[in-house]
């Protein structure tokens, strides 16, 4: 069986691309024969996964299916050797930033929106988790707890038919999340790390570096008490300026060491700095303009491309706030080290939850932004 993908195939564990030679194939006709299977000349001159050998096997004959990837011994989605593009994202941020919230109505805004695409889990944690977070936000409205410190999450493993392309065969991509805690995060330089997660940040195709506005002191001064304890995910009382300027300059640090990239050479990696929590805004005098570009609801998916000049609006008019809350440290370290930025501003949920952190109806706003900003540099989507 050839391998359908003309793109080299990416481990969604390590992010690192994969040749047949990189793999281990297995037969597993039950539980207790496993057995290693390897390629014949034959398969390897051919490009070929290998077939059972194994004589008195029950899948003797039959194509192997199930693989390990030998650089770091994670089993693999059998569908990931056949997709056309492999796109990754990695979620970073603060302790309450919202990436889990963030992340969670971006799927749901990916299967509803009327994009014409399929979404289909490749591997059981990924649908239990999606199944889960969903229930708890859109049909009992809850907001969801942070991710836990100091372990390594899954990353989420999708897979996108594109059913634009009509035709016996259409394109899919392999599409890899990863979001870990915020703790984590915030102290990359000062605590050994996951090796999965160091594989996350210095491999992803795009980097979400969500910003938490509500933990900056001019933003608090102007929103009530109650919406600002609504819509804070945990009790930090701390400000967010030097939080967030340091936890750049520390991931930008620890993505050079592990990319072998020089200091003072910009990362030439996708930096999409997502300004969370919108909704909780409305209140402030010194926010947006009631005709801002920011407010309005996205034309991406209308679209179905990305609208450039909609999102070179919206990232002058969040850089203007941002400078009036004096932000100017955290735009000037972001762009001083990625060669590649775009600032976005979201609300996962629409509008604030209340005291008791329940959620009104959920509607979110503009969350595929940034993705369809990854979609158009990749060629998946047009730019428009």
């Amino acid at each position: 069986m050839f391998m359908f993908s003309k793109a080299a195939a990416v481990c969604p564990y390590c992010l690192r691309e994969l040749k047949l030679s990189d793999m281990k194939f297995y037969c597993v006709p039950d539980e207790d024969n496993r057995h290693e299977v390897r390629r014949s000349f034959a398969e390897k001159l051919k490009g070929r996964l290998p077939v059972c050998k194994r004589r008195l096997c029950r899948n003797h004959g039959l194509t192997i299916r199930e693989a390990v990837c030998k650089k770091c011994g994670e089993l693999l989605p059998p569908q990931i050797l056949f997709h056309n593009k492999f796109l990754s994202l990695c979620a970073v941020g603060v302790a309450g930033a919202g990436k889990s919230s963030y992340m969670t109505t971006l799927i749901h805004e990916l299967r509803y929106s009327g994009l014409p695409w399929i979404l289909q889990a490749m591997d059981v944690d990924t649908t239990r988790l999606a199944q889960m977070n969903e229930q708890y936000v859109y049909e009992e409205r809850h907001c969801l707890r942070g991710t836990e410190a100091g372990k390594s999450p899954k990353p989420q493993l999708w897979t996108i038919l594109d059913n634009s392309v009509k035709g016996e065969k259409i394109p899919t991509y392999a599409l890899t999340i990863y979001d870990g805690a915020g703790e984590d995060c915030e102290r990359i330089d000062y605590t050994p790390l996951d090796s999965k997660i160091s594989h996350y940040l210095s491999g992803a195709k795009m980097l979400l570096i969500m910003f938490d506005p509500l933990l900056l002191s001019s933003v608090r001064v102007e929103i009530s008490h109650d919406t600002l304890n609504a819509s804070m995910a945990t009790e930090r009382q701390t400000s967010a300026p030097a939080n967030m300027v340091s936890m750049v300059n520390s991931l930008a640090n620890y993505i050079r060491r592990n990319c072998n990239i020089p200091p003072g050479k910009k990362i030439n990696r996708k930096a999409a700095v997502v300004i969370t929590k919108l909704d909780a805004l409305n209140e402030m005098l010194n926010g947006f303009a009631s005709g801002a570009t920011i407010l309005k609801e996205s034309p991406h998916v209308q679209s179905r491309g990305f609208v450039e000049s909609d999102s070179e609006m919206v990232d002058l008019e969040i850089r203007d706030w941002l400078t009036r809350q004096g932000e100017t440290a955290f735009l000037g370290a972001i762009d001083a080290n990625f060669k590649d930025v775009r600032v976005f501003g979201v609300s996962s949920f629409g509008r604030p939850p209340d005291l008791h952190k329940r959620l009104p109806k959920v509607r979110p706003h503009r969350v595929l932004d940034p993705f369809m900003w990854m979609l158009a540099a990749e060629g998946v989507i047009p730019t428009i």
